[in-house]
């Protein structure tokens, strides 16, 4: 009878909106959460959680820290944390996320890469550049 709510079901406090007869061309930024069920044409580029609607079209590049899709959406999207496809979605495009969540019958034509943990850039006594915490512990032990 109840379920685990999914993201584009959750209610966000301040939430930027964009209705369905909403038409909008040019680049968008939005400072918290917003939902787009209009049409969009540009970059959209979300601090919060973006939802995208099932009447919602975009042409558009999209970055947000999670992205939930039951629209279309034609663009590259970079996620910090989760993108989520629901069984409406139509997604054409390459993404690179954290967690990647796909419902049966959405459809993505692109590629993926998931993002992993980044380890801090390490400067050795020689002001040489490391590339992990790894290759510190090989400069010590070498040197």
């Amino acid at each position: 009878m109840f379920k685990k709510p999914s993201i584009s079901q959750l209610s966000f406090g301040d939430t930027t909106f964009i209705a369905a007869e909403c038409q909008i061309t040019g680049s968008i930024t939005i400072n918290g959460n917003a939902r787009i069920d209009g049409k969009v044409e540009g970059n959209v580029q979300v601090t919060g959680d973006l939802v995208v609607g099932t009447s919602a079209c975009l042409k558009a590049n999209i970055e947000a820290n999670t992205v939930s899709i039951a629209g279309e959406v034609c663009g590259n999207i970079k996620t910090t944390d989760l993108l989520e496809l629901n069984a409406t979605a139509r997604l054409v495009g390459d993404i690179c996320t954290r967690q990647f969540k796909v419902e049966q019958g959405a459809h993505f034509t692109g590629s993926s890469q998931l993002l992993e943990e980044v380890t801090p850039l390490v400067l050795h006594e020689s002001g040489k550049e490391l590339h992990s915490s790894k290759e510190k512990k090989r400069a010590i032990t070498q040197g």
